[in-house]
């Protein structure tokens, strides 16, 4: 099947009214405040843009949609494993289609909730009745909760990647000193260097981190807001290894970072939760 081949203009033209315009891939969203984009595959967030203001998150624009493949960009949702816990990697959640049961517009924004269910295929890649439901509220911040009701206990993250204007000039504060480092087999590390700052490729799963992580730029910051995590995950794959990644540029490393909100090291129980707020302020440099 040939892909759609993702492209970061196709929703410039915006309106001042709520709306809500389905497509053949997943739901253009416009509304005076923002615009958006999302996918039914992993009801998944690709694209919020302030009225006025620069994207939120990054998206590969060598990524295409392609029905059970990952689209690489916005929010993924890794469950009900994360990483190399199954096949597929990263769990099932981002590659299946999620039925929208509700949206709701008001002058403070929209609201969106999706739900998947347990299905013949899905029980053939893990045996377990469940329902999800991920509840998207988007204004002027966006919002994400994550509710699991399941048989068994499983993991997850929202896999946030989050756009800069240059990886070198990014600082992130708020993760706590203990992780385990996926780059050394998962090696427990121990660091009290705050800020990071990123100059080389990072998978870290941060263990110990503070309920608010900061990522500052120069003229920009991302605030991320986590409840009921038990972890932080921050992701960049650098220069040696964007260049094995098909749907990445050779410069996208330069341009994105992700920091997501996780629960690995304390699973989810049978029924439970994840939510995250993220709030963006730009500064103005005077020269």
């Amino acid at each position: 099947m040939a892909g759609i081949f993702w492209c970061k203009n196709s929703w410039r033209v915006s309106i001042n009214a709520h709306s809500i315009k389905n497509t053949e891939i997943g739901f253009e969203l416009h509304h005076p405040l923002f615009d958006a984009t999302i996918l039914r595959q992993g009801a998944q967030l690709i694209h919020f843009q302030p009225k006025g203001g620069e994207p939120l998150f990054w998206s590969a624009e060598l990524s295409t949609f392609e029905k059970g493949k990952a689209f690489r960009g916005g929010i993924p949702l890794c469950w009900p494993w994360f990483g190399k816990a199954g096949n597929p990697a990263h769990g099932f959640a981002r590659i299946l289609e999620w039925d929208l049961i509700r949206h709701e517009g008001s002058k403070e924004g929209m609201q969106l909730v999706f739900e998947l269910h347990d299905s013949e295929m899905t029980r053939s890649l893990w045996p377990y009745a469940f329902t999800t439901r991920l509840e998207m509220n988007l204004g002027c911040d966006v919002e994400l909760s994550l509710h699991v009701n399941a048989e068994k206990e499983s993991t997850a993250a929202l896999h946030s990647y989050f756009t800069c204007k240059n990886i070198n000039d990014v600082k992130v504060t708020g993760l706590g000193g203990i992780y385990t480092d996926s780059l050394q087999k998962g090696k427990s590390c121990e660091s009290q260097n705050e800020p990071l700052h990123v100059n080389q490729a990072i998978d870290r799963i941060y263990t110990q981190p503070e309920t608010k992580t900061i990522l500052q730029e120069k003229e920009r910051t991302i605030s991320i807001f986590h409840e009921n995590h038990s972890d932080v995950v921050v992701w960049n794959p650098w220069m040696e290894g964007s260049a094995n990644i098909s749907d990445m540029k050779k410069d996208d490393y330069t341009k994105m970072l992700c920091i997501e909100s996780a629960r690995i090291s304390k699973p989810f129980t049978c029924k439970d939760r994840l939510h995250v707020k993220i709030q963006s302020k730009t500064t103005s440099i005077l020269t």
